[in-house]
């Protein structure tokens, strides 16, 4: 009987032991993960590398079988053990919220997306761009072009200033400064490439809209591109017409030779990529042929026949 207790007594001390090591080992986690209130909790904890740990499920079960887990999106950056897992997703505290800058969005279309979401108010918002300190040119505060357009899942708990710093530093991963020493020239080259990704359809033509933006440059002649004229109009005119390009705006580059003042819009790396290295050629226009893709000619006799003949 006493042998019979010895061994019981070992049984549980190891089973004791392997359950505390298997409940306090850290996994490291880089993820985000979803727990959506119209799914079987299973489900959404299947995304977990150790969801099918038996030790996991034991804990889970002793946890009022996961009851207590609060629905939304947790971003799960680092090492953490099975009880500090589950009393994260208890708490909540480690709710994100998923929102995404969209290619050819501009500040204003970001913070109204924020505002509508309930995430802060656009006075905090302007208020929290008057006190970033950011290496690259923002003339008069502006930082049209910053805002690097992506996914980004932000903790819920964050105030609107550190809501902008996630986008800003996102941008500086893009674009290190170590890298763009010429900060002037940085910022010339954003503007273009603010154009290039408003008027390029496609990644593959950016370096050709590029030659002909700086060959009409070369030539003294004005851009003319449509979308630095409907930036003055919030992008809200689904085509712009011969009166519109009269309104009277540094930004109309039908009117102003040269580049505007500042991006229209927040560009993608391959438009960057573009604004620094066109592709060599004589091009001086360009028009739609349909697809997404455009024409692109050297003479305005060449651009005239090809709508022409393409009506």
């Amino acid at each position: 009987m006493k042998k019979l207790l010895a061994i019981v007594s070992i049984v549980i001390i190891i089973l004791a032991g392997t359950t505390a090591y298997q409940l306090s080992k850290k996994d490291k986690y880089n993820l985000v993960l979803e727990i959506d209130k119209d799914k079987p909790l299973k489900e959404s904890l299947s995304a977990l590398p150790v969801s099918n740990n038996p030790f996991f499920k034991l804990y889970l079960k002793f946890r009022n079988s996961g009851r207590n887990i609060k629905a939304g999106s947790y971003e799960l950056r680092g090492k953490y053990n099975i009880v500090e897992l589950i009393s994260m997703l208890e708490s909540g505290k480690s709710k994100v919220f998923k929102f995404t800058i969209i290619e050819g969005s501009t500040v204003k279309n970001v913070i109204d997306k924020l505002v509508a979401n309930g995430k802060g108010t656009r006075e905090n918002y302007m208020k929290a761009f008057k006190e970033m300190d950011f290496p690259y040119p923002t003339p008069d505060g502006n930082f049209e072009g910053y805002l690097y357009p992506e996914t980004y899942f932000i903790p819920e708990s964050y105030d609107e200033k550190a809501v902008l710093n996630i986008f800003l530093k996102e941008f500086l991963k893009r674009f290190p400064v170590e890298k763009y020493t010429d900060k002037e020239e940085f910022y010339q080259k954003l503007i273009m490439a603010s154009i290039l990704e408003r008027e390029a359809a496609l990644d593959s033509e950016k370096p050709l809209m590029a030659s002909v933006f700086y060959n009409r440059i070369a030539k003294n002649m004005t851009l003319s591109a449509d979308s630095t004229v409907n930036f003055v109009f919030n992008y809200e005119k689904k085509r712009i017409y011969y009166k519109d390009l009269e309104v009277q705006s540094p930004y109309n580059t039908y009117r102003n030779k040269g580049l505007p003042p500042g991006p229209i819009c927040n560009p993608t790396v391959s438009s960057v990529d573009a604004a620094y290295n066109p592709a060599d050629t004589e091009f001086l226009f360009f028009v739609t042929k349909g697809g997404g893709a455009h024409f692109f000619s050297k003479t305005y006799k060449e651009h005239l026949d090809f709508q022409k003949n393409n009506k």
